[in-house]
């Protein structure tokens, strides 16, 4: 028995033919010491022979169930590690960019198979320098499977080739180098490399699917917003139009007989009307501009009561029945904005509340210091913002009810605020508050250094 289990130990850490030679050793050691005549091979009792035939029968059973067992525990770490390394293949393909896939795929795999690959187009294998390995590449790309070292196909080739494939396309291969010549990848090597290749090549496809969603994507929007844009200025432009159109006639149709004061107006009317349709063009093209991301800001540190005089400047005959109140503390620090982009953005909002409130209604624009920045608020006393609409005014082409003889917009200012806003690296807002609407935006003190001051001249 102690013979027995020195066999069942060899065959625990080798491999079925040192086990046997350790079960015939075993035999020639009990026949030299424990069988008469001792000390010497020979054999006068044949009943001894049987004893030996089945000595060596169940050595040579339990060498060969005990290398099955080691065999299976081999297999089943080496599963294992297959599985680990796939699992955290899979995790970080999952989070990555698509320029990302490949490289870090390549990283996993060459530390898993501990031979470092490289990825090659399907039209690129016919660049490999040698002639086996580019054979065995251009077979892999056309049947889908491994070739080359350690396969049936191609096996004289010097590198292991592993196709990335799906079941719709084939994506490259991957090109193992052995580490010396005709060194044979393993099995469960090869296993794995393929494994991973799938990974890579179901990672692939997927970002390729996504990229065609979103350009798909991307092209619907782009045609309503096309779509969008048409209906809004034909509808939007109609009313001017016909306006315009209306007072020159009359103009041309009654010079003479017209009185001075109704000529006046006539032509204010055209004025006026003018002045909308450049307005609603005007808006229309910024929309153009934020959505494209060609909003060009050039910062300069300046006071904000400049851009918001401007802006009161150019709205006086709108903002004749609505009285205005400009709260602006006299400490308020200079605010690098585009001065022109902040004008619109007070223009848009003063607008904004003139439309949505009656006549008489008084507007209040303030502002106040905060932590990085500078808050604007521009506030009216009219009907407010209705409950659940507070991020709905800023999208494209929304329209809220207007008061009573109050023109319709183009549904574009608020998002044109919101793009300006963000392009000075802000943001806009608005709350649902009872009794009026307040618009706050917020302009950071992001921008170019501060001038530094003259230096005083000397005394």
């Amino acid at each position: 028995m102690l013979l027995l289990l020195g066999v069942v130990s060899a065959a625990s850490w080798t491999r079925l033919g040192p086990a046997l030679l350790a079960s015939v050793v075993s035999i020639a050691c009990f026949d030299f010491l424990f069988v008469p005549p001792y000390y010497t091979f020979a054999v006068r009792n044949t009943d001894y022979i049987l004893t030996f035939g089945v000595m060596l029968a169940v050595a040579v059973a339990m060498s060969r169930l005990t290398g099955r067992v080691r065999e299976e525990a081999a297999d089943a770490s080496e599963r294992e590690c297959r599985t680990t390394a796939a699992f955290a293949l899979s995790r970080e393909l999952a989070d990555a960019p698509p320029e990302r896939l490949v490289p870090i795929a390549l990283a996993h795999i060459g530390a898993a198979v501990e031979i470092q690959p490289a990825m090659l187009p399907p039209d690129a294998v016919g660049g490999l320098d040698a002639i086996a390995v580019r054979i065995a590449a251009a077979w892999a790309v056309e049947h889908g499977l491994s070739a080359g070292a350690g396969t049936r196909h191609c096996a004289e080739a010097d590198a292991l080739v592993v196709p990335v494939r799906t079941a719709a396309s084939r994506l490259g291969v991957l090109v193992f180098d052995a580490p010396a010549p005709r060194a044979t990848p393993s099995r469960s090597a090869r296993l794995t490399a393929e494994a991973m290749a799938d990974q890579l090549a179901v990672a692939l496809e997927r970002a390729g699917l996504a990229g065609e969603h979103d350009r798909a994507r991307a092209e619907v929007e782009a045609e309503r917003l096309r779509t969008a844009l048409l209906s809004s200025l034909s509808h939007d432009l109609r009313t001017p139009l016909a306006g315009i159109e209306g007072a020159a006639s009359s103009l041309l149709q009654g010079a003479d007989s017209l009185p001075a004061p109704v000529r006046r107006d006539l032509a204010d009317a055209i004025v006026e009307e003018s002045r909308r349709m450049t307005r609603l063009v005007s808006n229309l093209l910024d929309m153009v501009r934020v959505e494209a991301g060609a909003l060009a800001v050039r910062k300069e540190w300046q006071p904000l009561e400049e851009a918001l005089g401007v802006a009161l400047l150019r709205l006086e005959d709108g903002l004749a029945n609505h009285p205005v109140t400009v709260r602006l503390p006299e400490e308020l620090p200079l605010v690098p904005i585009d001065g022109l982009l902040i004008e619109q953005v007070f223009i848009n909002l003063l607008e904004n509340a003139v439309r949505h409130t009656p006549a008489g209604t008084p507007v209040v624009v303030g502002a106040e210091a905060a932590p990085g920045g500078v808050i604007v608020a521009v506030s009216d006393r009219g009907p407010g913002i209705p409950a659940g609409s507070e991020q709905d005014v800023f999208r494209k082409f929304y329209r809220a009810a207007t008061r009573e003889g109050a023109t319709g917009s183009s549904g574009l200012g608020l998002t044109i605020c919101r793009g300006i806003i963000q392009a000075h690296g802000g943001r806009i807002w608005t709350e649902h508050e009872t009794g009026g609407a307040t618009f706050r935006f917020f302009l950071p003190f992001d921008g170019p250094p501060l001038p530094s001051p003259p230096p005083e001249a000397a005394g």
